[in-house]
């Protein structure tokens, strides 16, 4: 094997909580309510991509997100998840269901004993599965490709006489505000091959907040699982894995709709991953990560440490790009960085790592709404967008330079 080829390596592991481990009800009020069931389980995906000497492990968790107070300490989080792979080179990357477990500090949860318990019990199975994922690792050929869904994302921040408002509000939902821009509506897709042609992974990266069942007091991975379950079903896909975008201002135009228009909008992404059709990436492999150190307003009464710590990932292979962001981006930064972007096909995913929160942009800041606070949901200055816009270019940059200077 060359020490340059490619490599990737998978594991599926179950971290349904118990029913104790409840559901946010209010991140204002700072509520939860423990579940009543479990409908659809909630997983952590791992996907090992490097080479002999280098390897990264991608951590895909059917959760809202996590946060420092959450996790007992970042760090000491990161460090608890492998032996074998740094800690910096381990991305977490949240889905951001609304139906998994409050597991952002916005209540008292994460002081409770059944809480810290199956925190406990998820690193133990993160730790196990990124260790069987880097064990499996085997030679690659990665694909890209890209495709639109139409109908089932939207641009929820909808002005009215009295300000903005979420698109929750207005249901049923007019075929204008559907119109409304800016939505990112693009699905992208990497399959990772075998060298007989069977795929190992399917990395899938859509734009839009996991909502339909949201307040239900159900476990349930939402869209992006019932887009897996779907995928698992065919047996040609390898281990599916879902990254979101910035949808911190995307809504489904169906929020609290139900079961049904989650597994519909699950199987509607997965026909389309379906029909891939991708371009060959060279599989020259780099990796880069940053962290800085955002403002905090003030007002919301956050400190500005840990909270406010953005970490930030890059991967590069070949001419596919994959930059993680902290937090709640909007569909403009995303947009932003891309444009900026060296790189042929550029993926922006967002709820990667310790969330920061919401990242409004200066226009959001001047319009008000849910999004801008100032909360614990809420909290960093106006300047975040800017600054995470620029190190996230920066960082693109940097592997483009590397990668041409080979």
């Amino acid at each position: 094997m060359e020490p340059s080829q490619l490599l990737a390596g998978t594991s599926v592991t179950d971290i349904t909580p118990p029913l104790e481990v409840g559901l946010l009800t209010s991140s204002v009020n700072g509520l939860y309510e423990p579940f009543e069931s479990v409908r659809l389980p909630l997983k952590a995906r791992v996907l090992v991509l490097g080479t002999v000497k280098d390897l990264v492990a991608i951590v895909s968790l059917d959760l809202l997100a996590l946060n420092d107070a959450a996790a007992g300490g970042w760090r000491r989080f990161k460090r608890a998840l492998s032996d074998i792979i740094p800690p910096d080179k381990i991305i977490i990357a949240c889905t951001h269901t609304h139906n998994g477990p409050e597991s952002v500090a916005l209540s008292g949860l994460y002081r409770t004993p059944v809480y810290k318990s199956w925190l406990a019990d998820v690193e133990r199975k993160i730790r196990d599965a990124i260790l069987q994922a880097a064990t499996n690792a085997r030679p690659c050929y990665p694909s890209v490709a890209v495709e639109e869904l139409a109908g089932y994302s939207m641009q929820r921040r909808i002005p009215t006489p009295e300000g903005v408002v979420m698109s929750d509000s207005l249901q049923p939902i007019a075929p204008e505000l559907m119109a409304r821009g800016p939505v990112d509506r693009r699905v992208h897709t990497v399959i990772f091959h075998g060298v007989r042609g069977e795929a190992i992974a399917t990395l899938v990266h859509a734009v839009c907040h996991p909502v339909h069942e949201m307040c239900m007091p159900h476990i349930s991975s939402e869209f992006p699982g019932e887009m897996c379950v779907a995928l698992e079903a065919s047996g040609e896909f390898g281990m599916p894995l879902f990254l979101n975008g910035a949808a911190g201002d995307i809504n489904p135009p169906t929020v609290s709709g139900g079961p049904a228009y989650a597994q519909e909008h699950g199987r509607a992404l997965a026909a389309l991953v379906r029909r891939h059709e991708g371009t060959l990436c060279d599989e020259a492999f780099r990796y880069i990560h940053r962290e800085i150190l955002l403002p905090v307003r003030p007002e919301a009464g956050m400190p500005q440490e840990p909270e406010a710590l953005a970490r930030l990932n890059a991967i590069a292979i070949g001419s596919l790009a994959i930059v993680f962001i902290p937090g709640e981006p909007f569909t403009q930064t995303a947009l932003a960085i891309e444009r900026a972007s060296p790189f042929e096909h550029t993926i922006v995913a967002a709820y990667a790592e310790n969330t920061i929160g919401y990242i409004p942009t200066p226009t959001a800041f001047e319009e008000g709404g849910y999004e801008t606070g100032p909360g614990k949901w809420s909290y960093l200055g106006e300047e975040a967008d800017a600054l995470i816009t620029v190190a996230a270019s920066q960082m693109l940059a940097a592997l483009h330079s590397n990668n041409t200077a080979r």
